[in-house]
């Protein structure tokens, strides 16, 4: 590229493994030298870097002009750049490896990639005095980074090894320019890391802006295998498809569960990087658990098993945008134990303080509902008219309703079904809707069952095949953004009807004492109190297996 100056670079995607390795044995290279790395790293959810790894096979492609110009940049300002630059792509989400190195801690000789992708991190290694070699990453803070990408790919597919103009680019090149400079002194030794210093304003104090709380929707089926599980599936990956969230802003979580085996929803969280996916929670109604919980045997009550509910998504939601709670079964499954859907949803709500409330404990804002319906017209009303009316009964608000396998012809089809809960809704439940209707696939018929006994990576990646092709549908005939915005309405409707007296009369539309309208924990209090055991010694618990074991010998076959 000039100047006496060598330049290498990959015109393919590496692991993010390969990327850390200080060993270089790429083509000119021979494992001698330790070169500079300038690694470009993106997400299957940036389309638009995916278009440019398709048609030239590595984001540097489209970023050799920007370090080309920064490089000339810091020759007049007699800056040496090194003799030995590699220019690396690694999509980060490609398998299991590239996200664990991915999300590792630089501690842990891992990359410590930022949330939003695509970016830019500049690698180089440093010999210590035991002969081992340890890294110095550099990030390339720059906004609007895939914008310079794509204004220098178009420029370049026009006129190749021309410095780009635009302000993206510019941004870019000032980034680049100032990361080289956090690792380089001005004759192009390896500086130490420098510790990271606040700003500070001393002119005016700067608000802290507190980030927006997590939305939380709860995803809840009017009976068992209606497909809950795929749908919050469907859910995230509609998500991702808006280009509005990154993996790293959604999280999954199956708070209570009757079955323990593999989900494909699990599978696909992994597939796309969600790494915030919790797929059996602290609440499991294991065999022999209700007659054992009753008995006081399992050493827990209901506020016991709720409260680790609430800490296991709180936990997950943290720094999240979007956090789905799958529930189980129909709504009143746990209710002999004082933990069916419904307290549940009131459990994992966000903490809010209630202004004048004598109690130091914050309230929750019960998460709002999404009711997963049958196909049909009159039983698939009848039993979201049921069930929706257990949540509102518990002042936890239904949002809708999305119906699932619709048929594709005859007189219960999607299309004609839907023209008549349209019309249902609109006359009878204009304060609810239908965001959508979801036809059936085929390919995801006893997905659970498969997905269990998956043990070849070829059966993975057809179930993964399948997950996506779900995805598509369901991004096709659901509108995700009305749900997360119908469901942010409702959590701050929630708030404001419980703090502001004008309108705390009411909830979801059901009247309220005043003592119900104190939200606090004591509102997600059990009916079912601890129960001291009968025939052990009180405060001794028996173990899941003790549970199990005595379960099975008498003949159990679920919880």
């Amino acid at each position: 590229m000039g100047g006496g100056r060598l330049f290498r670079y990959r015109y393919e995607q590496v692991s993010a493994t390969e990327a850390i390795n200080p060993l270089c044995e790429y083509a000119g290279w021979g494992g001698k030298r330790n070169p500079v790395k300038v690694v470009f790293l993106y997400g299957s959810w940036n389309r638009r870097c995916c278009s440019i790894v398709q048609e030239c096979e590595g984001l540097h492609h489209a970023a050799l002009p920007i370090v080309e110009k920064l490089r000339c940049d810091l020759l007049k300002e007699q800056t040496s750049m090194g003799n030995n630059v590699l220019y690396l792509t690694v999509k980060v989400d490609d398998d299991d490896e590239c996200i664990d190195v991915c999300t590792r801690s630089l501690q842990e000789g891992g990359l410590e990639v930022p949330p939003e992708l695509p970016c830019i991190l500049l690698l180089a290694h440093l010999p210590t005095n035991n002969g081992n070699v340890k890294m110095r990453v550099e990030h390339v803070e720059c906004r609007n980074l895939e914008q310079a990408f794509i204004d220098t790919y178009e420029d370049t597919e026009k006129e190749y090894g021309k410095p780009t103009s635009s302000i993206a680019v510019e941004n870019l090149t000032s980034s680049l320019k100032g990361a080289w400079s956090r690792l380089f002194d001005a004759q192009g030794n390896l500086l130490p890391p420098q510790p990271k210093q606040s700003k500070r304003n001393t002119l005016a104090p700067k608000r802290r802006v507190k980030p927006e709380p997590a939305i939380r929707i709860f995803v809840a089926g009017d009976k068992s295998q209606v497909g809950k599980s795929s749908i919050c599936m469907g859910l995230l990956g509609a998500l991702l498809k808006t280009d509005k969230y990154a993996p790293s802003d959604l999280a999954y979580i199956k708070p209570a569960t009757q079955c323990e085996a593999t989900q494909l929803v699990e599978e696909f969280c992994k597939h796309r990087g969600i790494t915030s996916c919790v797929p059996i929670g602290p609440i499991v109604y294991y065999k022999g658990f209700t007659r054992s919980f009753l008995k006081g045997e399992t050493g827990e009550n209901s506020e016991d098993l709720l409260q680790k509910a609430s800490e296991a998504v709180d936990t997950l939601a943290a720094g999240k945008k979007v956090v789905i709670i799958d529930g189980v079964g129909y709504p009143s499954v746990g209710s002999i134990t004082g933990t069916d859907n419904a307290s549940v949803a009131r459990a994992c709500g966000r903490l809010f303080s209630v202004p004048g409330s004598t109690t130091a404990t914050p309230g929750r804002v019960p998460v709002p509902v999404l009711l997963i319906g049958k196909s049909g017209v009159g039983d698939a009303i009848d039993s979201f008219n049921i069930n929706a009316t257990y949540f509102s009964h518990r002042n936890v608000p239904v949002l809708g309703a999305i119906f699932n396998k619709m048929n594709l012809e005859g007189f219960y089809s999607l299309a004609n079904c839907k023209e008549a809960i349209d019309m249902y809704f609109d006359e009878f439940q204009p304060h609810k809707r239908v965001f959508g209707y979801i036809p059936q696939i085929p390919e995801l018929t006893n997905a659970r069952e498969n997905v269990a006994s998956i043990s070849e990576e070829e059966q993975l990646k057809d179930a993964i095949k399948s997950a996506d092709l779900f995805v598509e549908t369901f991004a096709e005939h659901v509108n995700v953004d009305a749900i997360v915005d119908a469901a942010r309405k409702a959590s701050l409707s929630y708030v404001q009807s419980t703090t502001s007296p004008q309108n705390s009369e009411a909830v979801s539309g059901a009247k309220r004492s005043i003592e119900e309208s104190e939200v606090t924990q004591t509102s997600n209090q059990s009916k079912h109190p601890r129960i001291a055991p009968k025939s052990a010694t009180p405060g001794i618990a028996l173990s899941r297996e003790q549970i199990e074991a005595m379960a099975a010998a008498s003949g159990a076959a679920g919880g």
